[in-house]
């Protein structure tokens, strides 16, 4: 049998074909499901709808998001997966009144290295020193030192803030983050070459230079790692799972296999 990789799954979803669609579904139904409700809990009463809705938007106007993408490996897909879910859901889900602005995470940031900044931020997200550490590789210790300092800077800098003002403000922050890019902005290469350890200690530094000082960097190779993280944790739907979101797709039958097709699927 022919293996299958991400690309002939994406090339058949691009097609309408139910065998990619059913691969895709099978991979990221449980990812979806647990971003949605991480990002946007207010869609909790109804996720399973919800779920349905982000593979819908995938595969509306006749595969669109399919035929437009461009990724050299699955970690690109992740995060223009990641992409469309996030449109998805701020499309349904009522945005929290933000306690924080990006000025004031900048001067909670003062005199932070790199990685306690990436920590902090995904503090911000939501995720916890349990999380956070396979996240990033690092000791459950480190995550809770860094969200010790950022507590007593939040009560310096914005004294009335509640105990969840950082989560509470997360996805404005995340947004403004996004709008925050500039053309020395780092590609998806570089993160992957780094996590990788695949460049060199200079083309390290000079990186980290500028994820420090970048929040739309910062996001982006926090949100990386995450992906990475739900794609290694996160278990493949069984098939009575992935059967109600397919018939949501209006996916064309799975055409009949020949005898020496039949042959091979059962052995």
């Amino acid at each position: 049998m022919p293996v299958r990789t991400i690309f002939t799954m994406a090339e058949d979803c691009a097609a309408g074909r139910r065998l990619g669609w059913s691969e895709f579904v099978r991979d990221y139904g449980e990812i979806t499901r647990s971003l949605l409700l991480h990002f946007f809990p207010v869609l909790q009463p109804d996720i399973a709808e919800h779920v349905a809705g982000v593979f819908q938007r995938g595969r509306i106007n006749d595969n669109t998001w399919f035929k437009g993408l461009k990724f050299a490996n699955e970690r690109e897909f992740m995060m223009s997966f990641r992409d469309l879910l996030f449109a998805y859901g701020r499309e349904h889900a009522r945005i929290p009144v933000p306690e924080l602005s990006l000025d004031q995470m900048r001067e909670i940031m003062k005199d932070l290295n790199v990685v306690e900044r990436e920590v902090l931020w995904l503090y911000v997200k939501g995720y916890t020193a349990e999380q956070i550490a396979p996240i990033m590789s690092n000791a459950e210790a480190t995550s809770r030192a860094v969200k010790q300092v950022a507590d007593e800077r939040l009560a310096q800098v914005l004294p009335a803030a509640t105990r969840d003002a950082f989560n509470i403000s997360a996805r404005v922050l995340i947004e403004a983050a996004e709008k925050a890019g500039t053309p020395e902005c780092l590609p998806w290469k570089t993160f992957n070459n780094i996590i990788n350890g695949q460049v060199s200690w200079r083309e390290r530094e000079v990186a980290e230079a500028h994820i420090k000082e970048c929040f739309h960097c910062i996001d982006r190779f926090t949100s990386f790692q995450e992906m990475i993280q739900w794609r290694k944790t996160a278990p493949p739907w069984p098939q009575e799972q992935v059967d109600p979101v397919l018939a949501k797709l209006q996916l064309p039958a799975e055409k009949s296999r020949g005898l020496l097709g039949r042959i091979l699927a059962r052995s």
